[in-house]
């Protein structure tokens, strides 16, 4: 079987990883690079219950664990490490330091904050470093026969009845293919008009993040963090501090218009300023911390908020896995397993139902 994937994100190397588990290498075609854009700009926070109460929570449950197993098979390191997790809330202006301030980690002590509360502890959130997940996934797939080729997919091809996958065109020439899958995030939008407008909509939503390098230790808690400007608007941010020394911040999404190339994703430089001193206000550490990357990234939505992932209808050969939004590094390992079951043996063991590309053509 010749698979095909578009999209060198963290979903399609993840199903490039699981499919090469099961003896079926596949060729992994990317516009960038691997991990160009948000896969290799997200912050890689990971939740078992947060998704309990909606369709996500099974699957969302089954790929937290899942993570946790990668970490001891994988020979790469991806970062991976259980944290606890606070909800921050701090206003400009404010001087005298939180409430509950005795109780709080050490590094926490800006004096902008008024109250800390705990979200999730290490039975219910990890983190896991994305850009190195996706390398892991992708390098563990190229030792089993898979092979990555940097182009622009310019449409499928079908055979004479037009309704069954033949190859995959790229920069003009013809990958043959039996099975194409698409993953390209936001930009999966493209491959409607290659599909017979078969597949629905995903859009993107642009966030922005940077990263930070204390000269103090700062330790392993995530942090949520709701922040008060003295104008009365209210801007959120989350705050991972990571394995090897660095500080992850990121937020402020916005609704600017998805770029045709992920190299061409702009930074909006307040929104990155604003982050850094939300950051300054919660720890002294970080007050001094030398800003190392400033940058943006496209979220992948769907109109109803949910990925897709599963079959195409009508076309023999046709796989789409996009539209994860905010949670696509959490549940990249499942959906990559789920998609090598469904293209290897016809069905998955994970219900995919409520993600099915159909769901939005059903009357």
């Amino acid at each position: 079987m010749k698979v095909v994937i578009c999209g060198g994100g963290i979903i399609g190397c993840s199903t490039a990883y699981h499919l090469s588990l099961r003896g079926t290498p596949c060729t992994v075609v990317e516009k960038c690079a691997i991990a160009c854009a948000a896969s290799g700009k997200a912050g890689g926070f990971l939740a078992r219950d947060w998704s309990n109460h909606y369709e996500l929570g099974p699957i969302s449950t089954e790929s937290f664990d899942m993570h946790d197993r990668l970490s001891k098979t994988l020979p790469q390191k991806t970062d991976y490490r259980r944290i606890d997790t606070l909800q921050v809330s701090a206003r400009e202006g404010h001087t005298s330091g939180p409430r509950n301030k005795d109780s709080l980690p050490s590094w926490l002590d800006g004096e902008s904050l008024i109250d800390i509360g705990e979200m999730g502890t290490t039975k219910t959130t990890a983190q896991v470093h994305p850009y190195k997940l996706t390398h892991a996934f992708i390098e563990e797939a190229e030792k089993k026969g898979s092979e990555v080729r940097i182009g622009t997919v310019e449409n499928i091809q079908f055979n004479e009845d037009g309704d069954t996958v033949t190859g995959v065109l790229v920069d003009g020439k013809v990958i043959e293919a039996d099975v194409v899958v698409i993953a390209m995030g936001p930009w999966s939008h493209q491959a409607a008009k290659w599909l017979y407008h078969k597949i629905p909509e995903i859009k993107g939503q642009r966030a922005h993040s940077i990263t930070l390098k204390p000269q103090d230790d700062v330790k392993s808690h995530a942090l949520f963090v709701e922040y008060s400007l003295k104008r009365g608007e209210r801007k959120s941010s989350e705050i991972y501090p990571r394995p090897d020394g660095e500080v992850y911040v990121c937020g402020l999404s916005d609704q600017e218009p998805l770029p045709l190339d992920p190299a061409e994703v702009k930074v909006k430089t307040a929104s990155c300023d604003l982050l850094q001193e939300m950051a300054r206000k919660v720890s002294k550490s970080l007050e001094s911390a030398q800003r190392e990357v400033s940058q943006a990234c496209y979220l992948p939505v769907s109109s109803d908020g949910l990925p897709v992932i599963g079959k195409v209808a009508g076309i023999h050969g046709a796989y789409m896995a996009a539209g994860h939004s905010c949670w696509g590094i959490l549940n990249a390992p499942v959906t990559g397993f789920a998609m090598a079951e469904l293209i290897l043996d016809g069905k998955s063991s994970i219900n995919l139902e409520p993600f099915s590309p159909g769901r939005f053509h059903r009357s």
